[in-house]
């Protein structure tokens, strides 16, 4: 906990979880970046807050002196440190609740799963599923964004990566979806952390099946790869193969709906930059990466201090949280020309709207790919679609994922292209 004169340098009432925050995020971040760059609120029992894109690459990188990790005391079960403010009940996330040395092993062992190549692999079959999802809209000439096709793709997908049905994708990314907007104390939240553990089951039954089998008898996918992996040269724990299994659902399901729900409203709204990736879809790629920088689905995280250090003019004591908000940084006029402004074409573009620092999010490369297929689709197959704007429904509190609960539009209808999966 700071201290009081610590406290008194720039205190502020701040939560990011706040109904507050959530509609009027961009003016407060502005306010704190140029007024009160070293913040700190006593929100959650205290913590700073870092809103300068600079200062938070110096947190992110200081890994000698600021830790991700999540203590759980195996026997009080009293949870410390980790990512998030207020600590999100559950098993921890792996690699991005820990640090060096576990990080290093962790991160390794699950790169060869997410890395360029593995991801180019899938490329064709997302599309697949992108095409399979219109054609159920097509020909009524209406689409909810978020639940007919931003929610399901990445759900789905990460369904595939498991080696589980595709169909079982509501049953697990649809609790996830909820835990993110719901507050703690709302009755929705305890229904979705059902499903979590409903999920965790299923993860204990599918390592089972597969290590009662030789490795080359099982799929390829990442629970055989779980089931049968090693780590420092022995087989993966039931406990680590749970926390990473947490971190690829939770990780990989609601950021990329977020940021495909958000762009394709803003193209909505701006049916002239619509039409110029339409007419320049080699622009693509990096209007992704500009949709990424301005709604920035990872609207921030949580580190904590090992001991005393003064990092960036944040005069940290050992235990003092921070939360490095990377929505403000992604706005930062020190850094991006016209923050404010979508510019497809923007380059450099040096966001962090996947994270900052060796915990930059390891799914990343899946995420763009994912987007883009649905970007692509809906450009070639319902070009002219209208935004319902009365039906737009944001979440009420943004302070892990940026994201919206409906987003439906209306479109004239057109033909199915009959894809099956």
């Amino acid at each position: 906990m700071a201290s009081d004169s610590q406290t008194k340098s720039c205190p502020l009432n701040f939560d990011q979880h706040s109904e507050e925050h959530a509609k009027h995020w961009r003016e407060i971040y502005h306010i704190m970046r140029e007024e009160c760059p070293q913040a700190w609120t006593e929100s959650y029992g205290g913590y700073w807050v870092a809103t300068r894109y600079e200062d938070i690459i110096k947190i992110a990188q200081s890994t000698d002196s600021i830790s991700a990790h999540r203590h759980i005391d195996p026997e009080t079960g009293e949870e410390s440190g980790g990512i998030t403010i207020p600590l999100l009940p559950g098993v921890r996330g792996v690699p991005s609740e820990t640090d060096s040395p576990e990080w290093d092993a962790a991160r390794s062992f699950l790169n060869r799963r997410f890395s360029p190549s593995a991801v180019e692999a899938r490329k064709a079959r997302t599309k697949q599923v992108v095409d399979w999802l219109i054609d159920k809209v097509i020909e009524r000439g209406e689409i909810d964004f978020v639940d007919d096709l931003a929610s399901p793709i990445p759900g789905i997908v990460t369904m595939e990566v498991f080696g589980l049905p595709y169909s079982d994708w509501e049953l697990y990314s649809e609790p996830v979806h909820r835990m993110v907007y719901l507050s703690q104390d709302d009755p929705g939240f305890a229904e979705a952390a059902d499903g979590i553990a409903a999920f965790r089951r299923r993860v204990d039954e599918e390592v089972a099946i597969r290590r009662a089998k030789d490795r080359e008898e099982c799929p390829d996918d990442l629970l055989s790869y779980l089931a049968h992996g090693t780590l420092n040269g022995e087989p993966l724990t039931h406990t680590t193969i749970q926390e990473m299994a947490w971190q690829i659902l939770s990780g990989g399901v609601d950021t990329t709906t977020a940021v495909s729900a958000n762009a394709l409203v803003y193209l909505g709204r701006h049916p002239e930059q619509r039409q110029e990736l339409i007419d320049r879809p080699e622009i693509l790629p990096k209007a992704c990466e500009e949709f990424v920088r301005y709604f920035s689905p990872i609207h921030g995280a949580g580190r904590n201090a090992k001991h005393d250090i003064e990092i960036a003019g944040f005069p940290f004591e050992k235990g003092d949280k921070v939360y490095m908000a990377y929505a403000s940084a992604n706005r930062d006029p020190r850094v991006f020309d016209d923050p404010e402004q979508v510019k497809l074409d923007r380059t450099p573009n040096r966001h962090m709207g996947w994270g900052a620092g060796m915990h930059r999010c390891l799914g990343s490369f899946l995420a763009r790919m994912m987007f883009q297929a649905i970007l692509e689709g809906v450009l070639a197959r319902i070009p002219d679609y209208q935004i319902i704007e009365d039906g737009i429904k944001s979440y009420p509190r943004i302070g892990m994922v940026n994201g919206l609960i409906r987003a439906p539009a209306i479109f004239a209808p057109g033909a199915k292209s009959g894809v099956l999966l």
